[in-house]
């Protein structure tokens, strides 16, 4: 291989086969054919003259992902110092389109000449040679037409696939009757056998389909026995089978699978795309040992996490390399890639059973409608904005006051989905003017309203921004909603909205009762009510994989906390399947499972990196921030919760609050904000929600305020307050 690199470099000429594949060229033997470099993904002719002449070279990387050749080729290094470019020049390659259109004609004559052979028991003598001299130029003609309607005289054979080969019978389909229609046109139908086109029909297929995957198998088989490192695939179902294409079909990926591993004892020396399944993950040692395997691909979207756990413990047992596919419902569009191979991550270890979603009601609900989405830059508002655009809706609207989340989702729309319809807008919920023009241009028929303050401590110390921003930005925007008789309007809302020991919880609280008030008979006013999402801007994830990088300390608040935790694909469709059963006035509570401790995600994380717990990275606990408590509630143990239609989704009687009662609520908690008025506000707060229980900081804070508590008394672990106006000095 370096000898073949020195090569290059000193500008010798090639005589034997070779293989480029990446950046390295690796000699090969005199086997190759010329004509394969016009069949194995090279630019199109139009595209390579301008880059023979660009002043840096010509990539092979970028322009050769797989050649072959046997001739001599003139190779010219441009950048001898670090052997990035080099320039390529060789006559045959603008000339690619035309010889393929040519081999082609070639075939569809040769295709109709073994047409009459059989057709005759290769006996063929006058008058039907002389009928096959004249029709050939009608029959090659018409397939000419047909075929480049099809535009089967493009593209790269190396990713021919089955839409290809359906094209080719299209096109062998149609061309028959129009063959004989022109054979009758131009001749009649003297000496003319109408079995003719029906075999014709036959040979093409094979002969135009035959070569093309012909092509692909070469090349396929090129990179199979030169790829990098040996790779067992985990799961031996349509995950696998689909990553065994892909990596076929990639030359830049660098796995070459040597085997399945499947603990289903049916599949055990079954082959799929070839590749055999060599045993069940028990034999996993072994099977690494006798085919030297670098890498293992765990293909199983489906799995439960501790699964995961279990196949990630033995891989780092046998030190090896381990990677992974997301989970089904975290793949938008439902299909598996090499692209979405990376390494396993903590939310992969606590994956429960895969969301059932009823595709059908959501699409029926929201395809063809106007959305819009506050919130639409952040952790929640963003997946919404994925998972809705996945559903074609009529036009899709994203809000947001954060003008770099805002682009960033932007940017992946366009991207993913180019022909979405929808609109990034920057603005305020606060700003009413603004929102109000924004629902009269788009007219949105559903709200989802994800534009909120969540970090408990930083809103322990800014109580008057955390009321201003949650709950009179709900109240806005979900009295325009009902005001331009929006068809729904779904809160996102949160666990720390029960029995609440902070202010970030009670003002979720109080919006969750706001929009119970506003009930009206054109707009359905709803909550989905979960907890912790894994990843989320400024959680415990993030903060956690930066600790462990730096290799400091990771902190956890207490040893017993636990949390509700959920994956934010997961959370955002099941917010979608509770939108579509909302009648109104409902407060949907999402199954998060079993809560977690917190210090077991560490653990978790740190192992992932490589690392031990307490060994390289030590864990250290802080104690609870304001506001926190040591777990999460889903709801109250008066709220009455019934099941629903979906197993993973519950539904609460949400109670009733009059809309004059909302009003009055909103002026009093504007008037204690104004005034910035701690105690005021808090009082007003515990009277709204009673099972408020204010946190020391927020009480150290009303040290400061017009108002000051009297007394504090304990009861069921609450503090009970009451205030007393500060007297004059």
């Amino acid at each position: 291989m370096r000898a073949s690199l020195r090569r290059l470099a000193t500008r010798d000429r090639v005589y034997q086969t070779l293989v480029h594949i990446g950046k390295e060229p690796i000699q090969g033997g005199r086997t190759g054919k010329s004509i394969a470099q016009l069949f194995t993904g090279w630019p199109p002719p139009a595209e390579f003259p301008s880059r023979l002449g660009h002043p840096d070279g010509l990539t092979l990387t970028r322009i050769f992902p797989v050649v072959v050749q046997t001739r001599p080729v003139e190779l010219t290094q441009n950048h001898a110092s670090d052997g990035r470019s080099a320039t390529v020049q060789t006559p045959l390659l603008k000339y690619r389109h035309p010889i393929i259109v040519l081999s082609q004609l070639f075939l569809f004559a040769l295709t109709y000449y073994f047409s009459f052979l059989l057709r005759f028991d290769f006996n063929l003598h006058e008058p039907f040679t002389h009928s096959f001299l004249k029709t050939l130029p009608v029959v090659v003609s018409v397939k000419l037409l047909v075929f480049s309607y099809f535009r089967l005289f493009r593209g790269w054979w190396r990713y021919v696939g089955m839409s290809d080969l359906l094209d080719i019978i299209k096109a062998a389909a149609i061309s028959a009757p129009l063959v004989y229609l022109g054979v009758y046109l131009a001749h009649g139908m003297l000496f003319f056998p109408r079995s003719v086109c029906v075999i014709d029909l036959t040979l093409t297929i094979c002969a135009i389909g035959g070569i093309r995957f012909a092509v692909r198998a070469y090349t396929e088989s090129a990179r199979v026995h030169l790829a990098d490192a040996n790779t067992l695939i985990i799961g031996a179902g349509s995950a696998g089978s689909a990553i065994i294409r892909e990596l076929r079909g990639n030359g830049k990926v660098k796995y070459d699978p040597v085997g399945f591993i499947d603990d289903d004892p049916t599949k055990q020396g079954m082959k799929l795309q070839g590749v055999k399944v060599l045993g069940t993950s028990e034999h996993l040692p072994r099977i690494i040992k006798e085919n030297d395997v670098a890498h293992i691909l765990i293909a199983i979207p489906s799995a439960a996490g501790k699964q995961i756990q279990r196949i990630i413990d033995k891989c780092r047992a046998c030190k090896v390399d381990f990677k992974t596919l997301p989970a089904y419902g975290d793949i938008i569009n439902g299909s598996v890639s090499v692209g979405h191979i990376r390494n396993v991550r903590v939310e992969d270890l606590l994956r429960r059973a895969p969301v059932q979603m009823d595709l059908g009601r959501i699409r029926e609900k929201l395809q063809g409608k106007v959305v819009l989405i506050t919130g639409a830059g952040g952790s929640i508002g963003s997946e919404l904005a994925r998972q809705v655009a996945n559903v074609e809706p009529g036009e899709l609207v994203l809000f947001d006051q954060s003008e770099n989340d805002l682009h960033k989702i932007d940017i992946d729309l366009a991207e993913n989905f180019p022909r979405l319809d929808y609109a990034a807008l920057v603005g305020d919920i606060l700003d009413r003017d603004r929102l109000s023009d924004v629902m009269a241009q788009h007219r949105p028929h559903f709200v989802f309203h994800a534009a909120a303050y969540k970090h408990v401590p930083m809103m322990e110390k800014n109580c008057f921004q955390a009321v201003t921003n949650n709950i009179f930005g709900t109240y806005h925007a979900a009295h325009l909603a009902r005001e331009f008789e929006v068809q729904d309007f779904v809160l996102i809302s949160s666990d720390k909205a029960v029995n609440p020991s902070n202010i970030m919880g009670v003002t979720k609280r109080v919006s969750e009762l706001l929009i119970l008030g506003l009930q009206h008979q054109r707009t359905h006013f709803v909550s989905v009510r979960f907890g912790n999402v894994l990843g989320s801007k400024g959680s415990v994830l993030p903060l956690f994989e930066e600790q462990i990088a730096r290799r400091r300390p990771v902190t956890v608040t207490h040893p017993e906390a636990r949390r509700y935790f959920m994956t934010i694909p997961e959370a955002v469709q099941l917010v979608l399947q509770a939108a579509t059963m909302g009648k109104g006035g409902e407060i949907f509570v999402l199954d998060m499972g079993e809560p977690i401790k917190i210090v077991d995600v560490a653990h978790d994380l740190i192992r992932l990196s490589g690392l031990e717990p307490e060994r390289d990275i030590p864990i250290v606990y802080t104690g609870l921030r304001p506001g926190e408590k040591l777990f999460e509630e889903l709801k109250l143990d008066e709220e009455g919760i019934k099941p629903t239609a979906h197993e993973k989704i519950r539904v609460l009687e949400g109670g009733r609050v009059s809309s004059r009662q909302v009003e009055i609520w909103i002026k009093e908690l504007e008037a204690r904000t104004n005034a910035k008025d701690v105690n005021g506000l808090i009082r007003k707060l515990r009277e709204i929600v009673p099972e408020y229980s204010p946190s020391q900081e927020i009480l150290a804070l009303a040290q400061e305020s017009v108002y000051e508590p009297l007394t504090m008394s304990m009861s069921a672990g609450s503090p009970s307050v009451k205030w007393t106006r500060k007297q004059s000095s």
